[in-house]
């Protein structure tokens, strides 16, 4: 065990604990949170450091951290972020493990000072060794040691322990997370406030929890990721563990995305990036807070669970509703197999079978009781969810005893949601027989879609050549098409001109309809300038076409003609990484926003799959394009940008390809733009 996760041991089971700041006042933090510890059940030593008290409701007192009677390994700082900084070095020379930082006053506040003290902080864990939650966050819990080591509404309350280790930027919400984990039949393992991420970050207690025995799922509410690479490895590491993740993104802003000069990176925003990664490592992405804990909740108790969802509905309207949701929030319901909707035709009095299954068309379960069983049995079937209402015994017992017939002989999970609400002997019977009850549909099909979340890509092994030189500046355009066509990309011909006789010469040799474009440094986009010139079928166009680009330098290329234009890419995303895009492309490309992405490395297959989802891919495999070999070509133009990315690694920022000329003679790059990291 490293020193970060060996720290991390002993922050969640601690033998002894200090908070720094002790109060006697019992709306301070340092009254909080000591009181807090003992409330919940520690059984080991707990002291407040106070010059000035000597014991806080019992709890001994002492006036520094060098004075406690046995070694302590954690210690909250309740204090102003002025003197803890101070604390925390005293800390480390007294032996502790680690501390956490309650306080705000770092880099989150706006003067220069708050971003200094974080800095000293960082430098502190570096040289003394002492790790660091926070700062300002509000601390941590570890439900089955116990120990609450905060000042949250929910560090104060004795948590059930359970499966779902929950790592969170929002310290402040921890109360509602563990409210909704309860209603929803989950129970808590460890919770870690990552505050300011000054040392430890949300990354250092997912790995930690990875190897924690009673924790089943790993839970993330993230606003940022400091390291994409590193998460991807730690999701794959956590499923191979057989320990889902779920995680809720907050905040996508795409300001920075607008600003950026590649248009890949214009398309690749905050959000898009982040569930580019999210989806790559195979982590159940949930977007309300209320879907996070009841994925969380459903995935500690069944886990994952492959496949497509099998629904049924006590009335046609309410089959309905369900496939309209389950399309919305992109839930697959299951098609069912010839065999099953025979035997289930056998026992239809009118309508016809589908999935969601309407239980109406039967007549009752008394005449029809195999029904929800020859569904839940179904091949594709991994999960059910069935839409009730409340009903009279006479009514509803034949129901729910089919159901539990059901459940019982094809031991797949059954969910039950009623909007209305059942009465609670109703619900009791439901769930004596093992069935979750929701109100909420959006909420149950969130958790249903965590279940069902692919598992992560591939990590492929690729051969990454020696790299290529790359200037500090914007390459120009020639200069791009040279570097990408290094590495493997389809170019167009390509000659650079000083003179217009030099342009004459050049489309003579290469055979006319030409096109002239102006090379200009640190210009990115050359046809919004008037630098473009196409379809030059002669040398006076071409003479003419040199003097109204206005440069000394210039490019000839051959006229490339197609029948469809894409782009291609890679942009640095930030926390995410190296990002590689493709879609529809041309000088609408930001208006279509109709891309793919991946982070990098990524396997051959991957990218095929992504493209056939997109509709640049619906188009290249359609029954209309006539051109078998083009979408293979696309995707070597792809991993040729990938080999071209990694080789160049941290240097790069942006890669753009655009367009690509897609037709019977492959997958041609005519313009490029590369773009150095700054």
């Amino acid at each position: 065990m490293n020193s970060t996760q060996d720290a991390l041991h002993a922050l969640f089971h601690p033998r002894a604990v200090a908070v720094i700041g002790a109060s006697d006042d019992t709306t301070k933090h340092g009254y909080i949170v000591l009181t807090n510890i003992r409330n919940t059940g520690f059984t080991g030593g707990i002291y407040g450091i106070s010059r000035r008290l000597k014991d806080v409701e019992g709890i001994p007192c002492v006036p520094t951290i060098g004075d406690c009677p046995e070694q302590v390994d954690v210690a909250f700082l309740a204090i102003p972020a002025e003197a803890a900084v101070q604390a925390v070095r005293d800390c480390a020379r007294a032996g502790l493990k680690a501390v956490i930082v309650g306080s705000a006053g770092y880099a989150e506040s706006l003067d220069a000072g708050g971003a200094e003290r974080q800095r000293e902080l960082q430098r502190i864990a570096e040289e003394e060794g002492i790790r660091i939650v926070g700062p300002n966050c509000n601390g941590i819990y570890n439900a089955h040691h116990p120990i609450s080591i905060g000042f949250n509404t929910s560090h104060a309350k004795k948590q059930t322990p359970g499966g779902v280790s929950i790592f969170s930027h929002s310290g402040a919400l921890f109360d509602a997370m563990a409210g909704r984990l309860a209603s929803a039949g989950g129970g808590l393992s460890l919770f870690a406030s990552a505050g300011n991420e000054a040392d430890m970050s949300v990354l250092d207690y997912m790995e930690y929890a990875i190897d924690h025995e009673p924790t089943k799922v790993i839970s993330l509410l993230i606003d940022s990721l400091e390291d994409g690479p590193r998460f991807r490895a730690l999701a794959l590491k956590a499923y191979q563990a057989g320990k889902p993740v779920v995680a809720l993104k907050i905040g996508g802003s795409e300001a920075g995305a607008a600003a950026a000069v590649a248009h890949s990176s214009r398309l690749a925003g905050n959000a898009a990036a982040y569930r580019a990664l999210l989806d790559a490592s195979g982590v159940a992405v949930v977007s309300t807070l209320e879907g996070f804990m009841t994925a969380s909740a459903l995935l500690s108790k069944y886990g994952r669970r492959p496949g497509k969802l099998g629904a049924l509905s006590t009335s046609g309207a309410g089959a309905s509703l369900i496939a309209d949701r389950c399309d919305a929030l992109g839930v697959p319901l299951a098609p069912l197999t010839p065999d099953t909707v025979a035997a289930l035709d056998a026992h239809k009095m009118f309508s016809r079978i589908g999935n969601p299954l309407d239980l109406g068309i039967f007549g009752g379960m008394r005449r029809s009781a195999d029904v929800p069983f020859l569904l839940m049995n179904d091949p594709e079937v991994s999960v059910v969810l069935g839409l009730m209402h409340s009903m009279n015994p006479w009514q509803g017992d034949p129901y729910r005893a089919a159901l539990s017939d059901a459940m019982r002989k094809s031991q797949r999970p059954m969910l039950m949601v009623s909007p209305g609400g059942l009465p609670p002997a109703e619900q009791a019977t439901y769930e004596s027989f093992g069935v979750d009850v929701f109100t909420e549909m959006d909420v149950v099909l969130e958790g249903i879609g965590a279940m069902m979340a692919p598992p992560p890509s591939p990590l492929p092994d690729i051969a990454v050549p020696p790299a290529a030189p790359l200037p500090a500046r914007q390459l120009t355009e020639p200069e791009s098409l040279s570097l990408l066509n290094g590495y493997g990309v389809p170019t167009v011909a390509t000659v650079v001109c000083q003179s217009a006789a030099e342009a004459q010469t050049a489309a003579d040799k290469m055979g006319y309809p030409v096109v002239l474009k102006g090379v200009a440094e640190g210009v990115a986009h050359k046809s919004d300038l008037g630098l473009v010139h196409v379809g030059l079928r002669d040398a006076a166009a071409v003479t003419q076409a040199y003097g109204a680009a206005g440069c000394g330098t210039v490019v000839v290329q051959a006229m490339i003609s197609g029948e469809l234009e894409a782009i291609a890419g890679i942009t640095r995303a930030e926390g995410v990484g190296l990002v590689l895009l493709a879609g529809l492309g041309g000088i609408h490309a930001e208006a279509l926003k109709d891309v793919a992405m991946w982070p990098l490395p990524v396997a051959r297959e991957t990218v095929e799959a992504g493209l056939r989802a997109g509709a640049l891919g619906r188009v290249l495999h359609g029954h209309r394009w006539k051109h078998p070999g083009t979408a293979a070509a696309f995707v070597d133009v792809l991993m040729g940008l990938q080999t071209a990315a990694l080789s160049l690694g941290d240097r790069l920022q942006a890669i753009d390809v655009n367009p690509v000329i897609l037709s019977a003679n492959g997958a041609i790059a005519v313009d490029a733009l590369v773009v150095p990291a700054p």
